[in-house]
């Protein structure tokens, strides 16, 4: 089996190729998979299955195209895994960019993502949301 450390990797790779169903064979089943931030961020959803983690891709999609993404650090801690990175995404409905780092918290049991944990500048995003 394969260690938290290269699941984790292996799913950010899968992510940096735009392969999704790659990264979704790394998500448990049921798992808590949040991004933090206000109601207002379109983002800042809670999901608990495989399948509303990929509706959450699908939704990201359509809002923004990522243009850069960066995962810069992973630190290990056993089951536990933080990636420090950095994204920079122009938002399809406004045509704005936005940028910030971003930390992600993921666990690992069985060799599958149960919890993954989102926290960036979400300032940032909702002001490129904004209209001129």
């Amino acid at each position: 089996m394969d260690t938290p450390m290269e699941v984790v990797r292996r799913a950010y790779q899968a992510f940096g190729r735009n392969d999704i169903e790659a990264v979704l064979e790394c998500v448990a089943p049921t798992l808590d998979w949040r991004i933090v931030g206000p109601a207002s961020l379109p983002h800042a959803t809670q999901c608990r299955t495989r399948q509303e983690v990929g509706q959450y891709f699908k939704d990201l999609a359509a809002d923004g195209e990522i243009t850069t993404w960066e995962p810069r650090e992973f630190i290990d801690a056993n089951e536990h895994i933080v990636v420090l990175g950095f994204v920079r995404v122009t938002l399809k409905e406004t045509g704005k960019p936005f940028e910030t780092e971003w930390v992600h918290i993921c666990t690992i049991k069985d060799g599958l993502l149960t919890r993954w944990i989102e926290f960036f500048d979400t300032a940032a995003r909702l002001t490129a949301s904004l209209r001129d």
